[in-house]
């Protein structure tokens, strides 16, 4: 049984929904569990459905059945793209943390709440700037073209989609810090809650799946989201000081890293909940096993290096992370289809599997996923993405993957907190229709664009070439064929709320769900208890100390000399000055007096210090603000003494998090200062 789970309370009920044998490790239930999940799930699959009518109605432009002028089709494109893949995102979240607070509760609702804010937030703002202010550079806001509008667009709707999407990362920052010190911090580090101890016999048990999911996801998130943050604030000093110059490539490079990554990271926080709820209708728990836990270990590799086949096409991106991308793109396979999706399909084989509406739509899910990562593979092939690239073979595997893997897994999370709920599966006639409509209508979709793809029609188009309109036509008719049946699946999702809520009403004086400890609002049991410092020995501090000592006489002077010549090696001491602050004050936190008294008291306001105050920082670099006070002595010094104590203050923050999220977001916050070294020019 998976740690922390309980079986269901209302057995006799549920048995109509789960399978009996899979009633024995169905996760606990509270009430913040369920709020996630109907808050997270809610908005995403809203933001799904309005973003679908925006592609219905592109598509239906391109087939020259409607008339729209080119800039609204362009602006129109921008909002789909980032809607849906914000609406993806926050389903999946959800549904991760839904099934990972049974095990780790130490997860805060809380923290969860502001990072859906914070997503939402964003959202508004691309609303905005798109429909008001016309924005519609698309969501990739590829530098220069945000500030090179044509007219299009004024600077503001720029400024507002950039900060948007920053908000978009800042709620997946620190949705993916506090999974992470929850769940290192509840199976014994990084290398426990990634079953690396397990793999070398040091763990009789081993983390369920989903933790291993979910550090896998939350580490590389926040990576991601270090990456998007340092593009966008670099775009934020651009607008603020027109001097500043950006290295085209190095923005392309970091927009795509972020973009692309994140994208691929939904499908595998979508995973860590199927973990968990494709057990329950097989009456087969999943299992921990060696080929999982290794695989996991190389997706972690494969997706942070992936993202450069974005790039084929750009002639002087260096030879060597093409390949390595190459390599990447198509290994990252293996560990899907092994692990995953095979594993998936031996465990519902011969389990009398429950077939419901939701675990139809979880196993429908793996064959979009499946369909969709092969046509991704096949673009990434060097030769043929040559023939393939900016057709509209790329939307047509994205779509697939998305659309027909994580969008029925949307569906499925809903249906399944729906069904749960109300004590009874959904109707027989749409657990049928509802899905084969889908599936007939979105693959007819997409593989309208796999078929213009191959033939070189191009995408982001709002005229395609003459002739090629029946393309669009077909697909929009296809198109039209899955939203009868998602407007089936939705009728019946107002059905099934219908009888949760008379259900609940009847039994509001029976016995309530059963509870986490620290789940259901009380204080968390871990309040009063020192968190994990960063360094642990002396030894650990005294090199810590060597390290800032060490960059402060031996490393600064000369970058510091050379920053009299460019601006680049300018922004290089400031990553120094910023790299020595934080640590010394990681030495600091770690000296066990002070260490003692870092209870989980100060996590709120170190995750809000970690997310702010590396950002500030790469704000403080612009040009325009020290270029004044370069012939002022006592200025220009002080200056670079406020630099390290944004450091130094970052580092503090870090020390709240526990060892793995407080270094991993610390070395992040590091990276930040020396990318944007790299690309940030001028002034």
């Amino acid at each position: 049984m998976i740690r922390g789970a309980t079986a269901s309370p209302t057995g006799r009920e549920s048995s109509t929904v789960l399978h009996p044998l899979g009633q024995q490790f169905s996760p606990a239930s509270d009430r913040p569990q369920n709020l996630i999940g109907w808050i997270f799930g809610g908005t995403g699959l809203a933001l799904f459905a309005l973003m679908a009518l925006v592609g219905l109605g592109m598509r239906l432009v391109q087939a020259e059945t409607i008339a729209v002028s080119p800039q609204w089709f362009y602006r129109l494109m921008t909002l789909h793209a980032a809607g849906m893949l914000a609406g993806a995102l926050l389903s999946m979240m959800g549904g991760l943390w839904l099934v990972v607070r049974s095990v780790v509760p130490g997860l805060s609702f809380g923290r969860a709440i502001a990072s859906w804010l914070a997503i939402v937030l964003g959202v508004v703002l691309v609303l905005v700037s798109v429909l008001i202010g016309g924005f519609a550079a698309g969501w990739t806001f590829l530098f220069p073209l945000p500030f090179e509008a044509s007219g299009q667009w004024s600077t503001w709707a720029a400024v507002t989609f950039i900060v948007g999407m920053g908000l978009v990362g800042v709620g997946f920052l620190v949705y993916c810090i506090d999974v992470l010190r929850a769940t290192t911090q509840a199976y014994g580090g990084l290398t426990g809650a990634l079953g690396i101890k397990w793999l070398r016999g040091k763990d009789p048990t081993g983390p369920p799946p989903q933790v291993i999911a979910a550090t896998a996801v939350t580490l590389q998130g926040i990576i991601c989201s270090a990456v998007g943050m340092t593009i966008v604030m670099a775009l934020l000093d651009h607008t603020i000081d027109g001097d500043v110059a950006l290295d085209a490539l190095w923005a392309k490079n970091l927009t795509y890293f972020f973009g692309h990554t994140i994208a691929n990271l939904i499908i595998y926080l979508a995973v860590g909940m199927v973990y968990v709820l494709v057990p329950l209708y097989a009456g087969r728990q999943w299992k921990l096993s060696k080929p999982m836990a290794i695989g996991w270990l190389f997706t972690i590799a494969f997706v942070m290096t992936a993202y450069s086949h974005h790039l084929y096409m750009d002639f002087v991106q260096p030879g060597a992370p093409q390949m390595i991308s190459l390599v990447a793109s198509s290994a990252a396979a293996i560990p899907v289809a092994v692990v995953t999706i095979y594993s998936g399909m031996m465990l519902i084989w011969g389990s009398r599997f429950r077939w419901t509406l939701t675990s139809v739509l979880l196993y429908l899910g793996f064959a979009g996923w499946a369909i969709g990562g092969s046509g991704a593979v096949i673009d990434s092939l060097i030769p043929i993405n040559f023939r393939l690239h900016n057709t509209l073979w790329v939307p047509a595997h994205f779509h697939n993957y998305l659309m027909m893997g994580v969008g029925l897994w949307m569906m499925a999370m809903v249906a399944f907190l729906l069904e749960r709920a109300a004590g009874r599966p959904a109707s027989r006639r749409t657990t049928i229709w509802a899905p084969l409509l889908m599936v007939a209508g979105g693959y007819g979709f997409v593989f309208s664009w796999y078929i213009s793809g191959a033939l070189g029609i191009p995408r982001r188009w709002a005229v395609h070439p003459a002739g090629t309109e029946g393309y669009s036509l077909v697909a929009s008719v296809f198109a039209v064929v899955f939203l009868v049946g998602f407007i089936m699946l939705m009728a019946e999702f107002i059905s099934l709320a219908r009888t949760a809520l008379e259900r609940r009403r009847a039994s509001s004086a029976g016995p309530t769900l059963p509870s986490v400890a620290g789940a259901s609002g009380e204080a968390d049991p871990g309040l009063d208890h020192a968190a994990d410092p960063l360094l642990r020995t002396p030894f650990g501090i005294a090199v810590t100390v060597g390290l800032a000592l060490v960059a402060s006489f031996a490393l600064l002077p000369p970058i510091s000399d050379a920053s009299e010549a460019t601006v680049g090696f300018h922004h290089l001491a400031h990553g120094a000055q910023f790299f020595i602050g934080s640590m010394l004050a990681v030495a600091l936190a770690s000296s066990p007096s002070i260490a003692r008294s870092v209870t989980a008291r100060w996590t709120n306001a170190g995750l809000v210090t970690v997310v702010l105050v590396p950002a500030g920082m790469l704000l403080f670099m612009v040009p325009a603000i020290y270029s004044e006070i370069d012939t002022d002595n006592f200025l220009h010094a002080s200056y670079h003494f406020g630099v390290l104590i944004l450091g130094f203050i970052t580092g503090l923050g870090a020390s709240t998090l526990g060892r793995t999220a407080g270094w991993t977001v610390l070395i992040s916050s590091i990276g930040m200062a020396l990318m944007f070294a790299a690309g940030v020019t001028g002034g």
